[in-house]
């Protein structure tokens, strides 16, 4: 089933009450605003305007983060897909437990891009999705509001390689620009950037990925395969950049996912198994279970989204969802609906809503 996203204009959001009814006439405030934590995504950003209490309620910093520590939070995959014709980018979110698709709001891009310029991260504490692609491509997605909105512009023109969040709050974004590595650091709270270390050398995209505040990034092997692929990692907690391990380098042979701090590929050839990397022995293990289903076909993109998931999703919008324990994974495949038959994925985001 397949939701369309409705206008999201509020009364509440320039005319503020200085005072406020209670949430749910004859409940404590603090009783009703519970209630509002079991609302499910997308009703959040559809009910803010039932009244301005229920609007407060909503918007407020600790909603999310209170929904989390509850364990009320469940996962929703989103998706960044085209047309092959049209190239035009578009999101849409799919429930993993209902099956149910919600389309989001269109894309407010300054310039149309090729998908494969398109990078995102997340912000899971707030509920956050940012999409870059260049220039003054740089948006935010807030769940609660379901709303796109332009954020400060990046000093680099430059289309970004690698985006991820790399300590509460921060972004690191990594381009490519004169043939020299760059990455900026962007503050969700204060919608700021700032500038971080430069590597003298520059790197083509293969692969990108985030885990305990560094960005790693591969160009991957390329024809005749007679040199190994370069790579680095930056080290936003120092702000410097690094070698990536050789075993890492030469064995990053797909799409990663960072699944409960464990570092994955799914490699794209073969029965594109699913493989984890060993940092003590720096080497890439296979996982048990098979590879990705012959159902979701190629091409992918792939995320991991926490309490051990994996989702792969291919064309046509059929998502593979991988529960990984230990080193092992069992797969369940949800077919993509009729009307995402010629859809070809590009991103994939996770956020705990």
């Amino acid at each position: 089933m397949i939701t369309t996203s409705p206008s999201n204009s509020n009364q509440y959001d320039s005319h503020m009450p200085d005072r406020y009814d209670p949430v749910i006439p004859g409940l404590p405030d603090h009783i009703a605003e519970h209630c509002l934590l079991h609302l499910p995504f997308p009703y959040p950003s559809l009910l803010r305007s039932v009244s301005p209490s229920w609007n407060k309620a909503l918007l407020s910093p600790s909603f999310l983060l209170t929904k989390s520590k509850l364990s009320l939070s469940t996962p929703r995959l989103f998706v960044f897909s085209f047309h092959p014709q049209t190239l035009q980018i578009q999101c849409q979110s799919l429930d993993p437990a209902s099956h149910r698709w919600f389309l989001l709001p269109r894309i407010p891009l300054s310039t149309q891009i090729h998908p494969c310029y398109l990078a995102c991260g997340t912000v899971a504490s707030k509920g956050e999705m940012f999409l870059f692609a260049g220039g003054e491509n740089c948006l935010v997605y807030r769940a609660i509001t379901n709303t796109w909105s332009v954020m400060g512009p990046m000093s680099s023109p430059k289309a970004p390689l690698a985006v991820g969040e790399v300590s509460d709050g921060r972004i690191a974004v990594v381009t490519e620009n004169s043939g020299m590595l760059s990455a900026e650091i962007y503050d969700s709270i204060t919608d700021k950037w700032d500038p971080a270390a430069v590597m003298l050398q520059g790197i083509e995209r293969y692969d990108a990925a985030t885990i305990n505040g560094r960005v790693y990034l591969t160009e991957g092997w390329d024809w005749p395969f007679d040199s190994p692929p370069r790579a680095a990692v930056y080290d936003a907690v120092h702000n410097m950049w690094q070698e990536m391990p050789k075993g890492m380098r030469e064995g990053w042979t797909g799409s990663s996912a960072v699944i409960n701090g464990a570092f994955y590929i799914v490699t794209e050839y073969g029965d594109n198994n699913l493989k984890l990397y060993d940092e003590t022995r720096d080497e890439w293990r296979p996982v048990r279970g098979g590879g990705v289903p012959k159902a979701v076909r190629r091409p992918y993109a792939v995320v991991g989204g926490g309490n051990g998931m994996l989702y792969v999703v291919g064309k046509g919008l059929d998502v593979a969802i991988g529960r990984v324990e230990k080193a092992e994974v069992e797969w369940e495949v949800i077919k993509g609906p009729e009307a995402f038959a010629e859809l070809l994925p590009c991103n994939a985001q996770v956020l705990h809503l």
